[in-house]
């Protein structure tokens, strides 16, 4: 950064133009846009500010990788407008690449961004530690930290899906996560992608928590049930079959009947309105109810349906029950009684066909 110092006179503007020329990086047409502009801010500051040839405009020139920045500063008693037409804002608006007007203890400043030739390849040849170091303090350093990570927050939210929450907004949580962790990253501590996939998946985890839950379940049974379904998927591909309760409370140390709980807490993401409309058909579960004439059974096929169930052996019986009336898929079947999905089906295909030759 090169601060410069002059004189209120009209021969500032031409020094200035020469600092310019001999500090920012800036290939000949923004050097030309650069030290136009300078050199109306310059001039419009001398008359319109009221200044006098005792008073000083301090300039400053401050290359980037970006951009080169170049502020005129002078005293003044009140904030400069933005719509002061006497200070040019017209041709900032017009050549530069962004620009603001500041005030404070008594000093005015406008500054102004010119863009140097090749800056996009600069900024996309910096190091990832070198765009989070700078991010903090400049809004295109965190843009550039956002696109370089934003698989990352894809990635988590796409292990959140399932779970009654649309996939645009898991994708708009992550990406909130992401900017935390861009905000609140401290390289001193370690490295970014750790603590980043923490924090994104701290706010999926808050987002489900309290949003996604058709019935209101406690808070540590829902922590415990998404623990659950996690460590279930694991053990799965490690052990190359279904993991069983068992196997999930000595992976996670908790006892058997804690796993089971969190398995049918689980169930409460699932739970949808019958005036919902299916995707494929544009119908309702209503609708189909009352259309269907088949699906209800008549009142006095009640009985013969429920001495059928009765008669079935126990095993089968609890099958019924946590698939049809629990709602469960075939997968926590087998996690809640310890077989693999396989045979789960199995028993369960045998189990209808008994149950229709009872009441057939």
């Amino acid at each position: 950064m090169n601060t410069l110092v002059f004189p209120a006179k009209a021969q500032t503007a031409a020094a200035a133009r020469r600092a310019i020329a001999a500090s920012a990086p800036l290939d000949p047409i923004r050097l030309a846009e650069a030290q136009l502009m300078v050199t109306e801010l310059v001039a419009n500051a001398i008359q319109h500010a009221g200044l006098h040839e005792s008073d000083q405009l301090s300039i400053t020139i401050e290359p980037d990788v970006v951009a080169v920045r170049i502020g005129i500063q002078h005293k003044a008693k009140a904030p400069i407008a933005s719509n002061h037409t006497g200070l040019g804002f017209s041709l900032i608006d017009r050549l530069s690449r962004r620009w603001g007007v500041e005030w404070a203890d008594g000093l005015a400043e406008v500054w102004f961004e010119v863009r140097p030739a090749g800056t996009g390849a600069a900024l996309s040849e910096l190091s990832n530690e070198e765009v989070l170091s700078r991010s903090k303090d400049d809004v295109r350093f965190r843009d550039e930290a956002v696109a370089r990570f934003r698989s990352l927050s894809s990635v988590l939210a796409g292990r959140f899906r399932g779970k009654g929450v649309a996939d645009a907004d898991l994708e708009q949580v992550a990406l909130l996560g992401l900017l935390n962790a861009i905000t609140r990253f401290d390289a001193d501590k370690g490295a970014f992608e750790p603590y980043a996939a923490a924090t994104i998946q701290g706010e999926l985890k808050r987002h489900l928590r309290d949003r996604a839950w058709s019935v209101r379940v406690p808070r540590g049974l829902q922590d415990l049930s998404l623990l659950v379904g996690r460590t279930a998927e694991s053990l799965a591909q490690s052990l190359g079959r279904a993991a069983t309760p068992g196997d999930i409370a000595r992976e996670l140390d908790i006892s058997e009947e804690e796993v089971v709980e969190a398995i049918a807490a689980n169930s409460a993401y699932r739970w949808e309105s019958i005036d919902a409309p299916n995707e494929e058909t544009g119908t309702t579960l209503a609708e189909t109810i009352r259309e269907d004439d088949d699906w209800a059974v008549p009142s006095e096929d009640w009985h013969e349906l429920s001495q059928g169930i009765r008669s079935l052996p126990a095993r089968e019986r609890r099958l019924i029950y946590l698939r049809f009336y629990q709602d469960l898929t075939q997968t926590e079947i087998a996690a809640q009684m310890g077989m693999s999905q396989m045979h789960v089906s199995r028993l369960l295909a045998r189990a209808l066909e008994l149950l229709r030759e009872k009441v057939e």
